[in-house]
């Protein structure tokens, strides 16, 4: 059986340029090369610490992020570039790091690497288009203005709402992107023709987009839980989140003194996608509808993923 990083480098075409796309927003993610600040030439620092050629990414004057911030483009070296590996690894250790500890974790940790994109256009046409792929397009009433793509898991969920044919068509003269999902397994993106389809969004569309931080974090915890607990692996992750997100909203409103913040929400759906239906039990709403007292308040739902588990487990029994 071939090794994932075989299957990505048998996924390139060895006669088009191929360029690592990295999302700085929360840092670097090459080791030693810290996070270049607002006064500094970012582009020479991040060509000295990858050894490569750097095309930076800039986004729309509407997004309110410095342009140390923005994404950027890494030309590798073909094929058999070193650092086809190096951004494989990173990408893999970043994908695990948001499932560590399962419910015990809250889901969270940075995706830096974006992906491998392929495209014969010159560089500076490549990143404009990918900073037109980044602004936010939709019929919804909205002050977003970043559809941050280089987080592959909103590219990732961008496919699931829209239909990969869908984010395909918007790619043009970008032939292919490539990029880690959630479950481990590698995206393949391919451009069906070279004039670009701009992608809108329907209201519906971007409603669920903006669920993305929740449907995100409830996904890895569930994973991470899973994986833990050598549970299978549900088919439709996505789907199954937008439940589970819709479920924990509900929760939220039952019980606000045990819902505080997202971090509770994502708890409640990632239980949702382990247990379902077990979250109906009584012994589940007898414990949550305890609203404590003014000197023992009640924890909040994130602290009770033990008792829950429990209370499901003994009545499976």
């Amino acid at each position: 059986m071939q090794s994932r990083l075989e299957q990505l480098r048998k996924g390139f075409d060895p006669l088009t340029p191929i360029f690592v796309l990295v999302d700085p927003m929360v840092g670097e993610p090459l080791p030693g090369l810290g996070l270049p600040d607002a006064s500094a030439d970012a582009t020479a620092v991040r060509e000295e610490g990858w050894g490569r050629a750097i095309v930076p990414v800039e986004l729309s004057k509407t997004v309110a992020l410095p342009p140390h911030q923005h994404p950027y483009l890494v030309a590798l070296h073909g094929i058999d570039d070193p650092l086809i590996d190096l951004t494989f690894d990173i990408a893999e250790e970043e994908r695990l790091a948001s499932q560590a500890g399962g419910l015990g974790g809250d889901g969270r940790a940075a995706h830096r690497i974006g992906g491998w994109l392929q495209s014969s256009m010159r560089h500076e046409e490549l990143a404009a288009l990918v900073s037109a792929m980044c602004r936010v397009n939709t019929d919804a009433r909205t002050n977003a203005t970043y559809l941050r793509l280089a987080d592959r898991r909103v590219l990732d969920l961008l496919c699931h709402v829209t239909g990969v044919a869908r984010v395909q068509r918007h790619f043009g003269r970008l032939q292919t992107w490539i990029y880690l999902d959630s479950c481990g397994q590698l995206r393949y993106l391919r451009s069906p023709s070279q004039p670009v389809e701009p992608l809108r969004l329907s209201r519906s569309e971007w409603l669920i987009l903006e669920d993305g931080e929740l449907l995100h974090r409830s996904i890895a915890q569930y994973l991470g839980e899973s994986s833990s607990e050598e549970v299978a692996i549900l088919n439709t992750p996505y789907r199954n989140a937008e439940l589970a997100a819709s479920a924990a909203k509900d929760a939220a409103r039952r019980w606000p003194h045990r819902f505080i913040n997202n971090h509770d929400k994502a708890k409640w759906a990632a239980l949702f996608l382990l247990y379902q239906s077990g979250l109906q039990l009584p012994g589940i709403a007898r414990l949550l509808d305890d609203a404590g007292s003014k000197d023992e308040p009640a924890e909040p739902l994130r602290y009770l993923y033990d008792d829950i588990r429990a209370i499901v487990r003994l009545t499976a029994v």
